[in-house]
């Protein structure tokens, strides 16, 4: 008989190295998915050590909060004053236009823009201040923020029942300050996803 006639089964076996590759390819998964699951078991017992609870997770976003209004302040103030400072200290000429409008009107305009703009900056100036006043839980503030968000997408309303009568209740969970909110976030949510859905109303729904 001749090798060429031998069933495709039976091929198979006489090759040891396929089964040498496949049981360290299985070997190598189960190792790296131990691994994976040890990280992520570290990662959460870190957080937990760092951040205890949810209410101190709330506490310390509400402390974020206020830096980035407080940063919000001086980063639109600066900009403001030095288009101010600028534009005034700047010779024009009151026969020219920029882009179609008189001078004046279009370095107003520059100024407001650049107030509104270093206001638009502030909240991510304010953040870097609180991660680096808070170096030690800013690892374990993102783990919370990343966990929490998953837990607002999770649980919040369809966006296509969304409707001048029937609005989406706090769509990003922004309002949330607390443990309580977020169970009042809850029961927000069933009802607007009954009234969209049965048009009525979920008294009777309990959280979880």
């Amino acid at each position: 008989m001749s090798l060429a006639s031998l069933p495709l089964r039976r091929l198979a076996t006489t090759n040891p190295s396929t089964k040498i590759a496949g049981a360290r390819f299985t070997s190598t998964t189960a190792e790296s998915t131990e691994t994976e699951k040890t990280q992520q078991q570290q990662q959460q017992e870190e957080t937990t050590t760092a951040i205890p609870s949810w209410n101190d997770y709330f506490n310390l976003r509400k402390k974020r909060r206020m830096y980035e209004m407080v940063a919000c302040v001086p980063s639109a103030i600066a900009p403001t004053i030095g288009s101010i400072a600028y534009f005034s200290q700047l010779e024009i000429d009151p026969f020219t236009t920029f882009f179609g409008m008189d001078p004046v009107m279009a370095s107003a305009l520059a100024t407001v823009g650049a107030g509104v703009g270093g206001f638009m900056v502030g909240p991510i100036i304010g953040n870097g201040l609180f991660k680096a006043m808070n170096g030690k839980i800013a690892p374990a503030m993102d783990a919370r923020d990343k966990a929490f968000f998953e837990r607002i997408k999770a649980n919040r309303a369809d966006a296509r029942l969304n409707s001048i009568r029937n609005p989406v209740p706090d769509y990003y969970g922004e309002k949330i300050q607390s443990v309580a909110d977020y169970r009042s976030w809850l029961r927000k949510q069933r009802e607007h996803y009954r009234k969209g859905v049965f048009g009525g109303k979920s008294d009777g729904l309990e959280d979880d």
